[in-house]
């Protein structure tokens, strides 16, 4: 372990020299060239022997411990490097494209089938945010609210890609680098026997939970980086999707159709005549006292 320790920038040195090395005969010819190839394979000598003396030196454990911590940083410094060029604003936002896009569609110059084709023209997380509310020209604005939504929110997730393996990677690399120093430190204690352990020996072994606190902040620090910038990108998607909403909504404004009004008819079933119904109106009646009979005429009379 204090091998590894004490070669590793040599190490590290050593493949660096060898890339640029290699591509400096390139530039150079004759015996510049003949010399700078010599050095280089030199160099790859000295450095392909120290990782075989520090395998073969190395206990297995250890060596997994290593292996995960490079891997760690290998696989952190790929995701980085690969978000930090996608998560570029002007790959996400082209500025040329939200100007003009959002000036011509308020200004009315841009009908559905040109805002479609200039879409398409400038490919971009921005133009696909936009092309989801230009392909349902002319519906409610619901519609288009429904169609940008699913929008945004699928080109958060492409935003957000990957961004959380730096997260892990946080957590993983101090485990990784905590089991690396436990062995190291079982190791020295079973050799030291009753004795006990020289400081430098110690000082080795905690090299493996070092490092891989080292990386784990490192991921820490650039997951936050990260996370910020796509918070950001997918805000400015949103006002670009609210923006293209509202110009697309008052460009195919359509007025509302009016119905006369009509007098409530009465419920008429299938199949009864139609018969006009008019208002009955109750007539008071006096009662009358009833009438006394007559006296009959007598005969003589």
């Amino acid at each position: 372990m204090s091998l590894m320790s004490r070669r590793g920038p040599a190490v590290a040195s050593g493949l660096i020299g060898i890339v640029l090395l290699a591509a400096a005969p390139a530039a150079f010819g004759g015996e510049a060239g003949v010399d700078l190839s010599v050095e280089v394979q030199r160099r790859l000598a000295r450095a392909a022997g120290d990782v075989l003396v520090w395998y073969e030196r190395t206990p297995p454990g250890e060596r997994m411990a290593w292996g995960g911590l490079g891997a760690c940083v290998v696989l952190g410094a790929c995701v980085t490097l690969e978000r930090l060029f996608r998560l570029r604003r002007r790959a996400v936002i082209p500025n040329d494209f939200l100007v003009r896009f959002l000036d011509r569609l308020h200004e009315g110059r841009l009908d559905g089938g040109k805002a479609l084709d200039y879409c398409e023209m400038h490919p971009s997380p921005a133009a696909r945010v936009a092309l989801a509310a230009v392909r349902r020209w002319g519906r409610p604005a619901a519609d288009l609210e429904r169609a940008v939504g699913l929008a945004h929110r699928w080109e958060s997730e492409q935003l957000r890609r990957n961004v959380d393996t730096l997260r892990r990677i946080a957590v993983l690399a101090p485990l990784l680098g905590l089991l690396g120093a436990l062995m190291a430190a079982d190791r020295l204690l079973r050799q030291a026997g009753d004795a006990s352990p020289s400081a430098a020996a110690l000082a080795d072994a905690l090299g493996p939970l070092t490092f891989g606190v080292a990386v784990g902040v490192a991921a820490m620090v650039f997951n936050d980086l990260l996370s910020t910038r796509v918070e950001r990108l997918g805000a400015a998607l949103d006002r670009l999707g609210a923006e293209t909403i509202d110009a697309v909504a008052m460009t195919t404004a359509v007025a509302a159709p009016t119905f006369p009004s009509h007098s409530p008819t009465p419920h008429i079933r299938l199949g009864e005549p139609i018969v006009e119904r008019r208002p009955s109106v109750a007539v008071p009646v006096r009662e009358s006292s009833p009438r006394r009979p007559r006296d009959e005429p007598s005969a003589g009379a």
